[in-house]
């Protein structure tokens, strides 16, 4: 690794010659520059070490070069060396010049150019070390990178079959089928496809968690209406393994600070996982608890329990118990990591606690009280709206499977379906239709999604100012609805799309 050049910073001509004639004489790389402020016009990451004599620490100067100083990245602590004369107090320069940094040698006058070229070595073998941190660093990120986007190619490739698997199940629900075995496979689809879409959403939910990216819409929630909701929610997985459920939720309300989706997201995975790793038949209470500065909410089953060794790295990413991998269903290791992240954002704890294998196991989560009185619960937002008016609807969807499955469903909800294959074709399509909403897939041939929403948008006529956009996609990242909604989108929907969200969306008006 190429080391970066030592800067002497000195006002003395003769001295920054003498200075780099030594170092270059030693095989280092060196220039001169005469003040603070010159120095500070470079970038300190790329500066290998800096011999500063005393007179060039002008006070005038110190200030700004502190604050460069404390603008580093966080690996970078610049060497410096200080050249003083003898008989000014070292400690005291140290101290009150240089006061955070860690990284500071002082060398007397008379200089002997062996001690420069010394401590000089000695403070660039200190940023060598650095360096190869930053250049883990960036290792790092990169592969988080790539580790990221490969998740999004996998979530999109995967919810391209789940869409129109749900379309079918939402179908056949609709039609009231008196066949009891179908009405069981009916009911296998609509469970499994509900398992598969948590799995893919999971993936990317630990991405956002890693990068900071989830943003909490806190409000005083009541833990018991959360407990109750979840509950619910969670119902066909819990009924599908014969389970029996028991909520002993607390007399009192506990009410705290919390985003009631992710609340619900985190009573639904502690479920989640108490199903899985009980054998059919079991027995999970979910259990509301609290004391005047906590509420805690405790799940506990009776199913194949922890290995001591195994309660808290069980909440690590990806951690699998050995003795579960010969089972079927056992999970990606994911469910349990994003329990631990959601319920720090809230300001809580999480633990897990179990006698051992096959003695069941209890995970309690902790968080702060609040003393405000619980909101209306978010349930009540997520019932089906109603279809509404018939209205034009052009599907504009390359995949022959989801066209057509989502054409059925807004035929039976009264609309008016056209259809387009391609981007050109959908934009060609769009402009004779006048579609009152246009369903538009982002990854068309010839032309993507973003492209015709621009299309449309720039037609000159009445119509493409009010007409509703919405871009169905597999990708589901904020920067993908960000692109979306800067393309003309008035709305970003996720495959496989809910059709209560999909009959919400139809609408959303311009007029």
């Amino acid at each position: 690794m190429e080391l970066p050049p030592v800067v002497l910073v000195t006002p003395n001509d003769a001295d920054a010659r003498a200075g780099v004639t030594f170092l270059d004489d030693a095989g280092i790389v060196a220039l001169a520059c005469s003040t603070l402020a010159d120095l500070c016009q470079m970038s300190l990451a790329a500066v290998g070490c800096a011999v500063l004599v005393e007179e060039a620490l002008v006070q005038a100067e110190v200030a700004d070069f502190l604050i460069a100083l404390s603008s580093q990245p966080a690996w970078s602590d610049l060497p410096l060396v200080l050249v003083a004369s003898q008989g000014t107090s070292l400690r005291a320069l140290v101290e009150h010049v240089f006061p955070q940094s860690g990284n500071v040698a002082v060398l007397e006058r008379p200089l002997n150019p062996v001690t420069l070229v010394t401590a000089v070595r000695v403070g660039l073998r200190a940023r060598h070390q650095q360096l190869e941190v930053r250049r883990l660093l960036q290792q790092r990120d990169d592969e988080l990178r790539k580790r990221d986007e490969f998740l999004a190619m996998l979530a999109h490739e995967l919810r391209n079959p789940l869409a129109p698997l749900r379309n079918a199940v939402y179908i056949m629900q609709q039609l009231q089928l008196d066949d009891p075995v179908l009405t069981k496979v009916r009911d296998l689809f609509d469970r499994q496809t509900g398992n598969l879409k948590r799995l893919v959403d999971d993936l990317l939910e630990v991405s956002r968690l890693e990068l900071g990216k989830v943003n909490l819409q806190k409000r005083p929630l009541d833990l018991n209406t959360a407990i109750a909701s979840a509950a619910e929610a969670c119902l066909s997985i819990t009924t599908a393994r014969g389970h029996a459920v028991e909520l002993r939720l607390a007399r009192e309300s506990l009410t705290v600070y919390a985003d009631p989706v992710r609340m619900e997201q985190i009573i639904g995975n502690l479920l989640t996982n108490a199903a899985k790793f009980t054998p059919e038949g079991g027995n999970i209470v979910v259990e509301a608890r609290g004391d005047e500065d906590t509420a805690a909410i405790v799940v506990r089953d009776s199913g194949i329990g922890l290995r001591s060794d195994m309660l808290t790295t069980v909440f690590d990413l990806f951690t699998q118990d050995k003795q579960t991998l010969e089972r079927a269903g056992g999970g990606l290791g994911i469910g349990l990591t994003i329990v631990k992240r959601l319920v720090e954002l809230h300001g809580g704890t999480v633990s897990a606690a179990s006698e051992g294998p096959n003695k069941g196991s209890a995970f309690t989560v902790r968080f702060p009280r609040s003393k405000d009185a619980p909101g209306r619960s978010h349930a009540s937002d997520c019932e089906a709206h109603p279809v509404g008016s018939p209205k034009r609807v052009l599907v504009v969807e390359d995949n022959a499977d989801i066209r057509e499955s989502l054409g059925l469903i807004l035929g039976m909800w009264g609309h008016r379906v056209e259809f387009a294959v391609t981007g050109s074709e959908g934009l060609e399509r769009a402009r004779d239709f006048k579609p009152d909403v246009a369903l538009i897939d982002i990854g068309l041939p010839e032309l993507n999604g973003y492209d015709v929403a621009r299309g449309i948008r720039d037609d000159d006529t009445s119509w493409a100012k009010v007409v509703t956009l919405v871009a169905l996609t597999g990708y589901g990242r904020d920067s993908d609805r960000e692109r979306a909604l800067a393309a003309g989108f008035d709305a970003h929907l996720v495959k496989p799309i809910d059709p209560d969200v999909l009959a919400q969306t139809l609408a959303i008006t311009r007029h």
